[in-house]
């Protein structure tokens, strides 16, 4: 090779290192850069998970709590965070700025209903026990001690406040998970249900009158009435639920609720706070069902919420001395769900409930000689799981909120 040909691969290799190396700088500096902007969008992006945690704990804690957050310093940025009210969901725009860089998680929360619960009780008293043959699948919790014997399955979630308390055999099956030292306040408001039954639903007279509910299967219902205590009822009639009560919600203000039949709708009934263990009570007379199990067929349309100022009973009839299905989530303000005249019902087998049991106080099922069943029930409660996200028409809510979906 000559000495131009020399000089021209000089001059090449030049040209290109110097092309090569503009660009490698270009590319540090870039990089540099991206570094710094994801830097910036990530502190940006923690600083919005922290607001949104901080205006969830305070939803929590109060769940009327709207100030929000205006342009609070926070981690060397700054956090805001607005409160929307959407009908009766709260939503909550999060923002996290850092750097001049913005980033935005929203939350959207829901009334937290008691209709998600599979089994609440406040109290759970000394002598009520769950025992061996009793399976209970989704959600539990007790504002008490929880007491078992033998070998009761607890297919979801078992919470306690109190603790729980054994006796032998000491087996009781927690499938999933159990935890003490939880307290979920049995507080709620039921106004909203005789509003709502004064206009579009049934809203009876103040009474005291005493009412009988049976639902067909053609979304039709038999209804009669009959002065507190008297056992004279009216002639029963038969009309859509439709035009019976639009809305879905039926309410009896004083006295005592009769139901029974297949449930085809979605409904919400019950009676008003007691002024005596004689009234404010919910007496199931027969199996009360929707038109398929909600819990074999997910498609199901039909839900009912059970609401009472008092007890809900199992009716000491014919009808309830073999097997008992009942699909409903069911409310019991004072008392709980039990069984009538319990001492003498006869061994009626198995009591099956897919939704859900609420009450104020534990009550009893059955009665039993050592783990053999006396009197009553066995307990086979199958969660409804449509209730952790659907509830029956303005069945009461808690006092605070949950979360439905968050977005970030």
């Amino acid at each position: 090779m000559g000495g131009k040909g020399a000089i021209l691969l000089v001059l090449s290799f030049s040209v290109l290192f110097l092309v090569l190396g503009s660009k490698f700088n270009w590319l540090a500096t870039n990089s540099v850069d991206n570094l710094t902007v994801y830097y910036s969008e990530t502190r940006a992006h923690n600083i919005a998970v922290s607001a949104a945690n901080l205006a969830a704990n305070a939803i929590f804690f109060d769940g009327s709590w709207d100030e929000g957050f205006d342009d609070i310093d926070f981690n060397e940025g700054k956090i805001s965070v607005v409160v929307t009210d959407v009908g009766d969901e709260k939503l909550l725009t999060c923002t996290g700025t850092y750097n001049d860089v913005s980033k935005e998680v929203k939350i959207r929360f829901k009334p937290s209903n008691f209709a998600k619960f599979a089994y609440y009780m406040n109290l759970f008293g000394g002598a009520d026990k769950f025992v061996t043959g009793d399976t209970i699948w989704g959600p539990f919790h007790t504002n008490g001690k929880l007491t078992t014997v033998g070998s009761p399955v607890f297919m979801g979630k078992a919470t306690t406040k109190l603790g729980l308390k054994m006796f032998a055999p000491k087996d009781p099956k927690f499938y999933g998970g159990y935890e003490s030292g939880v307290d979920v306040p049995f507080e709620f408001d039921t106004t909203g249900i005789p509003s709502a039954a004064a206009t579009g639903g049934k809203l009876y007279p103040a009474g005291p009158q005493d009412v009988r509910l049976i639902f067909n299967s053609d979304a039709t219902v038999t209804h009669s009435t009959s002065p507190s205590g008297s056992g004279v009822w009216s002639a029963a009639v038969t009309e859509p639920m439709s035009t019976f009560a639009p809305n879905g919600v039926v309410w009896n203000p004083k006295g005592n609720l009769y139901v029974s039949g297949t449930v085809n709708g979605k409904y919400t009934i019950g009676v008003g706070i007691s002024s005596g263990i004689g009234s404010g009570n919910v007496y199931i007379e027969d199996d009360l069902v929707y038109r398929t199990d909600p819990i074999e067929d997910p498609t199901c349309t039909d839900m009912l919420g059970i609401v009472s100022g008092n007890n809900v009973f199992i009716s000491d009839l014919p009808a309830n001395y073999h097997d008992v299905n009942i699909h409903a989530s069911i409310l019991a303000s004072k008392g709980g769900l039990s069984v009538e005249n319990l001492n003498t019902f006869p061994n009626g087998g198995d009591l099956y409930i897919a939704g859900g049991i609420i009450g104020y106080q534990n009550q009893s099922f059955g009665l039993y000689s050592g783990t053999s069943l006396t009197n009553g029930f066995h307990l086979k409660l199958k969660y409804d799981e449509r209730f952790m996200v659907a509830s029956p028409p303005h069945f009461p809510l808690t006092d605070g909120f949950e979360i439905v979906s968050w977005f970030e």
